[in-house]
C-alpha cells in the first residue's frame, strides 16, 4: 500500500515543489524549515518523491502478499518526516510566540511625519504631525523637548501626535523633537520618538537707486534685486526701470511704482515666470502711496492721488485693490459707509488673507473684507495704525498717550505696559516696533555724542526682563532712517544712510545714495548680513 503521507505529494511532484506551494501559507521562514526537513529526507533511496497511484493492485497478487523492501523503506522515510514536519511546526509556534512577546514589549514606533515648513516660519502656532504604529495614551507637554528650546503643547488623537509650537520658527535651522515615555493605549512599554526638520531660508528683496550716469550720458536704472539669508551679496535684478519708487513682492510676482519724467506714478505687475509685464490701470495721472500686498492671496492695495492738471472726478488717497486672479484686470475702489469715497491716511492687510485696515483721514479705522461682503467693520479711533504683531492677527496701533493692541478674532483692545528701556534717560525716542505679544519691543533712539555734530542712532531690545542695544551702525556718522522686523519676529532689517549720502528728491519715499540694510538677528544679538539699497519687503 502507499505510504500514508504520499497525500502531501502529489503524482508527479517532489517535495520540495510542494513546501514551495506552502511560502504563501506560513510564510517564508515555515517555507524554509520545511525544506530542511524535505531535504533531510532524501538520505534514503527514492524517499525524496513519492508516485501516489490512481487504483492499487488487486489482493491476492504477489506485490500485495509480502512487503516489499522499497515499501519498508517508504514507511521509514515516512515516519522521519512526520517527526521532522512535528519539529517544524513546534519551531514556528515558539518563533511567533516569540515575536508577538517581542513586540509586545516594545513601545510605540514612528511610522511618519508631517509639517508644513513654509507656515511654520510665516504663520504662529505651527503644528507637527507624528504619527506612530499603533494608538496612543496621553501625551503631556512635560515629555516633549525641542532643540532649539521651544514652547510646546500637545494632543493625542488614536495614532497621532500632534505638537504645537508656540510663536513662529526660526529660519534656516535643525529643529529636533524628542517625546518620551510614549506608550499605547493597550501596553505598557514605553519609548521616545524623534524626529528631526529644517526650516527654510526666505528671500530678501531691496531697492537699489541709481545716480550715477552710463555712458551714453543717461542715468542708470533703479533695480529690484532679490536674495536669501544665506545667500551672498545683493542678489539677483527681478525688476528695473529708470525710477523706481517703491514695491511689494508677492510669492510669484513683484509689483512696482514707476515714475515718469513728469513724476507721474505707473502701476507694474512683474511674473518671476517671465512674460510681458502688465499695467494697472489708473484713474489718470497722479500719485500712488501705501503700496502693500497679501502675497499669499494675489491681492495688492494702494492709494491714489490725482494731479493737478487731472480732469473730472479728483482722488485724494482713494484706497484701491487690484486682484492678480481677477480676469477683467481693474482695480476696485474701497468705499466707506453707504459706499461713499474715502481719503485714507495708511491701510495693511491682514497677514495671510483677504481683508483689509484702513485708517481714514479724520483717523477711525475700519476692517474690510475685499473678496467677502466688503463690510466696513469699525476698529474705534487711533492717531496711528503701525502694523501686526510678527505672527499673529494683533493689531498695533498707538494714541498719544499710550500703544494698545486690538484682537481681530474678537475686536477686545489691550493697553500696552512696555518695560522701560537702558536709553529712555539718556536719549531721544523714536520709532517702536512691537516684537511679541509677551510686551517685547525693538526702539529707535537718538543719542547726543561728543565726538560728532550729529545725533548717534541706536536701536535698542527690550524686554520685561532685560533691555540692550541690539544695534549701531558702524559709524558714528551714518544714521538710521527706518527699520522692521521680518514676519518671524527673529530678524530686524535696518535701513542707514552714510554721511555722504546724497538724498535723490524722488517726491514720495526719497532715499540716498549709498543706503544699506543690515540684518540683525535678534536672538543671538548679531548683524552679519547685509545688502545694498532701502526698502526690504517686510517693512513694505
Amino acid at each position: 500500500m502507499p505510504p500514508r503521507h504520499c497525500a502531501l505529494f502529489p503524482a508527479g511532484t517532489t517535495g520540495s515543489a510542494s513546501v514551495a506551494r506552502l511560502f504563501d501559507q506560513i510564510g517564508l521562514a515555515s517555507a524554509a524549515l520545511l525544506a530542511v526537513s524535505v531535504a533531510g529526507l532524501g538520505r534514503g533511496p527514492e524517499t525524496a518523491r513519492y508516485d501516489c497511484p490512481m487504483s492499487r493492485e488487486p489482493h491476492g497478487s504477489p506485490a500485495s502478499a509480502a512487503p516489499t523492501e522499497s515499501s519498508r523503506s517508504a514507511r521509514t522515510a515516512g515516519r522521519r518526516f512526520t517527526r521532522l514536519f512535528s519539529v517544524t511546526i513546534a519551531v514556528l509556534v515558539l518563533l511567533v510566540a516569540g515575536l508577538a512577546a517581542a513586540n509586545f514589549s516594545q513601545g510605540p514606533r514612528l511610522a511618519s511625519a508631517e509639517i508644513n515648513l513654509d507656515a511654520s516660519v510665516a504663520r504662529g502656532n505651527p503644528r507637527l504631525l507624528l504619527t506612530a504604529n499603533l494608538p496612543l495614551a496621553e501625551v503631556a507637554a512635560g515629555q516633549v523637548s525641542v532643540s532649539p528650546a521651544t514652547e510646546v503643547s500637545t494632543s493625542v488623537n488614536d495614532r497621532a501626535l500632534t505638537v504645537e509650537f508656540a510663536g513662529i520658527l526660526r529660519y534656516n535651522t535643525v529643529y529636533t523633537v524628542t517625546v518620551t515615555d510614549v506608550a499605547g493605549t493597550s501596553q505598557s512599554a514605553t519609548s521616545t520618538l524623534e524626529y528631526k526638520f529644517t526650516t527654510p531660508d526666505i528671500d530678501i528683496y531691496a531697492l537699489q537707486r541709481e545716480r550715477r550716469l552710463g555712458d551714453s550720458g543717461v542715468k542708470l536704472p533703479d533695480t529690484v534685486r532679490r536674495t536669501t539669508l544665506l545667500g551672498r551679496g545683493d542678489g539677483d535684478v527681478v525688476f528695473s526701470a529708470p525710477r523706481i519708487q517703491q514695491y511689494v513682492a508677492l510669492e510669484s510676482h513683484l509689483a512696482a511704482v514707476t515714475l515718469g519724467d513728469d513724476d507721474a506714478a505707473t502701476l507694474e505687475v512683474v511674473s518671476f515666470a517671465g512674460g510681458d509685464n502688465v499695467q494697472v490701470p489708473l484713474p489718470g495721472a497722479g500719485t500712488i502711496e501705501n503700496l502693500r500686498a497679501s502675497p499669499s492671496k494675489y491681492l495688492i492695495a494702494y492709494t491714489f492721488t490725482s494731479g493737478p492738471d487731472a480732469q473730472g472726478r479728483r482722488h485724494d488717497r482713494t484706497p484701491f485693490v487690484y486682484d492678480l486672479t481677477e480676469y477683467s484686470g481693474l482695480p476696485v475702489e474701497v468705499t466707506g459707509v453707504d459706499d461713499l469715497p474715502m481719503a485714507v491716511m495708511d491701510l495693511v492687510f491682514v497677514p495671510d488673507s483677504t481683508t483689509l485696515v484702513v485708517q481714514k483721514s479724520e483717523l477711525s479705522m475700519f476692517l474690510v473684507d475685499m473678496l467677502g461682503d466688503a463690510v466696513l467693520t469699525p476698529l474705534g479711533q487711533h492717531a496711528e495704525l503701525r502694523d501686526f504683531v510678527p505672527g499673529t492677527r494683533a493689531l498695533v496701533v498707538a494714541d498719544p498717550n499710550e500703544g494698545a493692541t486690538i484682537d481681530l478674532a474678537d475686536g477686545s483692545v489691550t493697553t500696552l505696559d512696555l518695560a522701560p528701556s537702558l536709553l529712555d534717560r539718556s536719549a531721544y525716542p523714536g520709532k517702536v516696533v512691537l516684537l511679541n505679544e509677551q510686551g517685547r519691543y525693538a526702539r529707535l533712539f537718538l543719542q547726543e555724542t561728543t565726538g560728532i555734530n550729529q545725533l548717534a542712532s541706536l536701536i535698542a531690545v527690550t524686554d520685561p526682563d532685560d533691555s540692550s542695544v541690539a544695534f549701531a551702525p558702524a559709524s558714528e556718522s551714518s544714521s538710521v532712517r527706518d527699520f522692521c522686523v521680518s514676519p518671524n519676529g527673529q530678524y530686524l532689517a535696518v535701513e542707514t544712510i552714510p554721511a555722504a549720502g546724497l538724498a535723490d528728491e524722488y517726491p514720495t519715499l526719497a532715499a540716498f545714495s549709498g543706503m544699506t540694510t543690515t540684518l540683525v538677528d535678534l536672538d543671538r544679538g548679531t548683524s552679519s548680513r547685509s545688502v545694498s539699497g532701502f526698502l526690504p519687503d517686510w517693512c513694505g
